[in-house]
């Protein structure tokens, strides 16, 4: 009978690694991975006063700045934006607080992987047991959330001096869903961008895609310049990035109460959500082809 125990117990020894295994490694192993992540962001950036403040009053800077800009133009361009209430000011302010959240999401994978690449952290990162992956998910997560109580400090201000206008009732859910398909189809882009950091060995300055697609959104989104005044090809080029349609989103909605029954929120959505999944699929598998070469080149922590 006693010598029955021990082979009870190495029998249930695998099944409880197996076990401990699969809790360590499991979905929220990984989110609690992409938490500590996100809160070691937000030490660093705490642990400089001075930092947190520049940072917080760069995502104040451009709203202030297109405020004057957008009242300076006036009425002219007031006509322009007829469909959305006729207020230039209010049209611009409000693509420009949807846009700092989309930058946000879009630039957090590239710079978290350089920023651990530099710090020598990246390798050790990839040995972890949820890989490269919490790390960017987590500090991402915080630069997106960042910036969203900024720009919601900033709507806030802005609606308190009276320099925008939005309609009342207005339906919170579209408000939300554009958010988070807004973060998702850019932090999808910043993932093919992050991933050209091993496939175009981009280890300095911004890569390419994501470089290009902040310029481009700047002329052909409608984030400054109404659609309506755009020549044709330009207006067909905006309709394939997700920000066109989250600016659509935001302003029908917010400026005008549209609801789901509108033909411009529904098209917009469909759009937006097509995007974000476009954009995650090939985000995630770009990113991961590009990790897996890395390591059979000599590791992710090695210039090529």
């Amino acid at each position: 009978m006693a010598g029955s125990v021990p082979g009870r117990q190495a029998q249930a020894s695998p099944d409880g690694a197996g076990a401990a295994e699969a809790q360590r490694c499991g979905p929220l192993a990984f989110l609690r991975a992409c938490v500590w992540a996100g809160w070691v962001e937000y030490r660093a950036l705490r642990y400089y006063p001075s930092n947190l403040a520049l940072a917080a009053v760069q995502q104040l800077t451009l709203v202030g700045v297109w405020y004057f800009t957008a009242r300076f133009f006036g009425s002219a361009a007031n006509h322009a934006v007829s469909a959305y209430g006729g207020n230039y000011v209010s049209y611009v302010l409000l693509g420009i607080i949807f846009n700092q959240v989309g930058l946000a999401a879009l630039d957090g994978p590239g710079t978290t992987i350089s920023d651990a690449f530099w710090d020598k952290r990246l390798e050790t990162y990839h040995l972890a047991a949820h890989g490269i992956w919490a790390n960017v998910a987590g500090r991402m997560g915080f630069n997106v959330l960042f910036a969203t109580v900024m720009q919601a400090c900033v709507l806030a201000l802005l609606l308190a001096t009276g320099a925008i206008h939005l309609r009342h009732g207005v339906h919170l859910g579209i408000v939300a869903l554009t958010w988070i398909l807004s973060v998702a189809a850019n932090g999808g882009l910043g993932l093919v961008g992050a991933s050209l950091f091993f496939l175009l060995e981009v280890k300095t300055g911004q890569d390419p895609v994501t470089w290009a697609y902040r310029y481009v959104v700047m002329i052909v989104s409608g984030l400054y310049i109404p659609l309506g005044v755009l020549p044709g090809w330009l207006k067909a080029l905006g309709g394939v990035l997700p920000q066109t349609y989250t600016f659509e989103l935001a302003r029908a909605t917010l400026l005008t109460g549209a609801g789901y029954a509108d033909p411009r929120v529904s098209h917009a959505l469909l759009g937006l959500g097509a995007a974000a999944l476009v954009t995650c699929l090939c985000g995630y598998a770009l990113l991961t082809h590009a990790i897996r070469r890395a390591q059979r080149q000599g590791g992710v922590g090695v210039v090529v």
